[in-house]
């Protein structure tokens, strides 16, 4: 199994890393020229798969990269090598390098594999390495200069490749850590081969949403803190790169989403693993930087829309603002800050994890009994008079659809689809209310900034407040369907 950190860096950076006192010694340099291998119809990458031919030192050396994971940027996949006679792969020896591994020799059976296979883009990079010893790790650090072409298209490459090579993988983040006091670095959650695949398939950055996430029904609590916080930074970190170089609101959504997730995760956790609390005020910190992008994206593309006579002069204040606020998301997001987060929660995550004891499904349900009494207390609470109850209910309904999304794979399908079907419907209609909320003081600072603009403004406000009061939340109903659920029960 591979297991290696990838961060990017600025090109004007790359002199600061062989002059970086962690590497005390002269680098290794090659020229890289690797093909990557696939069938028309991209069957090794439905698999999960990469193949390449590189040549190293003279010789063709063939690799495939297989399943694994990446959290927090730490890549762990399976890698079969080996020397071949050819630029192209030859895939008897590969299926002896898998030996009885069933699956992946199952995907390499497919039908006509050998003459469907194809060069399908190359990567061409300068490499200088260097071996350091690290806190008792053994590492390779390379960084990789250079490009990926498919046909005409090239992307350009410039990386380090932090490659664990004996010791403990929480030793990448630390190490990485001490490059990022002095070089600008961001973590990358996509490798060459994915970039590469990009260009094939012509895609650009679309949204990546939260993905189902399975346990199995003995996993342990250690298993599942790790599952359910890896889940949630791989839907914050896959839509890093398309909210930075893209304009989609969609991507910063779910970048937004991710946060959320996370801290609910944190929180539901903290009782047996409490995040350090520097590590809480960094995440609020991306939370409230993605926060103020996303609600002036809402205004613009969902609040506004509700009047019936929109004023041109009003939207295009909207936007301006909402280009101002997402450039500053992305400053964030390129900020050394977001970068130490990262780092230091995935070092966190691996650290913590060992020391928890127990059964997921117990814990799980524990949890899940607790989220329900205090989401049944909170529409107890629910005043008409009093907007805030309702924010504070649509919070809890929140809290208890995440933990039981975290957890689903653990309880009965019937009973857990009709939990959270309910819940998103209430966490719907009450975000409804608090949409009218937020839009008021984001006109209230607008009106503040455009005073020349306040008449439009405050027709906006009235409009939408009134059509508000016209069309109230059923806190009773919305009470009654909460009190009416049902916890699903366990699988086993």
């Amino acid at each position: 199994m591979e297991v290696e950190l990838k961060l990017l860096l600025s090109p004007e950076d790359n002199d600061k890393l062989p002059h970086h006192p962690l590497l005390d010694m002269p680098a290794r340099v090659r020229q890289l020229n690797a093909r990557y291998f696939d069938t028309p119809d991209l069957h090794l990458l439905r698999h999960g798969a990469g193949l390449r031919v590189r040549k190293e030192d003279g010789e063709w050396v063939q690799t495939m990269k297989a399943g694994g994971s990446v959290q927090s940027g730490l890549h762990s996949r399976n890698e079969w090598e080996g020397v071949v006679d050819r630029c192209w792969p030859r895939l008897g020896k590969l299926r002896k390098l898998v030996g009885d591994d069933e699956h992946w020799l199952s995907v390499l059976d497919a039908p006509d594999l050998k003459h469907r296979l194809e060069s399908l883009f190359t990567v061409n990079v300068r490499r200088h390495t260097w071996e350091v010893e690290s806190a008792g790790n053994r590492i390779e650090v390379a960084l990789d200069v250079g490009h990926i072409e498919r046909k005409a298209h090239k992307v350009p490459v410039n990386e380090i490749e932090l490659e664990l090579k004996e010791g403990d993988p929480a030793g990448l983040y630390a190490f990485a850590l001490q490059l990022l006091e002095d070089i600008p670095l961001r973590i990358s959650n996509i490798n060459k081969a994915q970039r590469g695949y990009m260009l094939v398939r012509e895609a650009g950055h679309a949204p990546f949403r939260a993905q189902a996430l399975e346990l199995d029904a003995g996993a342990s609590l250690s298993e599942a803190l790790l599952a359910v916080l890896g889940n949630c930074l791989e839907h914050i970190q896959r839509n890093e790169i398309a909210v930075v170089e893209g304009h989609d609101p969609e991507t910063l959504h779910q970048m937004r989403v991710g946060v959320r997730r996370l801290r609910s995760a944190l929180k539901l956790f903290s009782a047996v693993a409490p995040c350090p609390p520097a590590l809480l005020e960094d995440v609020g910190w991306l939370g409230t930087q993605l926060g103020a992008a996303r609600d002036w994206d809402v205004l613009l593309s969902s609040t506004l829309s509700r009047i019936d006579a929109p004023q041109m002069e009003l939207q295009a204040l909207a936007l301006e603002t909402a280009h101002a606020k997402r450039h500053e998301a992305v400053q964030a997001i390129r900020a050394p800050r977001y970068t130490h987060l990262m780092l230091t929660l995935g070092s966190w995550m691996l650290q913590a994890a060992p020391l928890l004891d127990g059964a997921a499904a117990r814990f799980s349900r524990q949890s899940m009994q607790h989220l329900h009494k205090s989401l049944l207390k909170r529409a107890n609470r629910m005043n008409a008079d009093d907007p805030a109850s309702a924010h504070r209910t649509r919070i809890a309904a929140k809290r208890a659809r995440y933990a039981l999304e975290f957890f689903h794979s653990l309880y009965r399908a019937k009973g857990t689809h009709t939990y959270l079907k309910t819940l998103a419907a209430v966490q719907e209609e009450l975000g409804q209310h608090n949409d009218v909320v937020v839009a008021e003081r984001l006109l209230q600072e607008l009106a503040q900034r455009h005073p020349q603009s306040a008449g439009a403004i405050q027709f906006a406000r009235g409009y939408l407040v009134a059509q508000q009061a016209a069309r109230p939340a059923d806190l009773n109903q919305i009470r009654d369907r909460l009190h009416a659920l049902r916890l699903p029960h366990a699988r086993h």
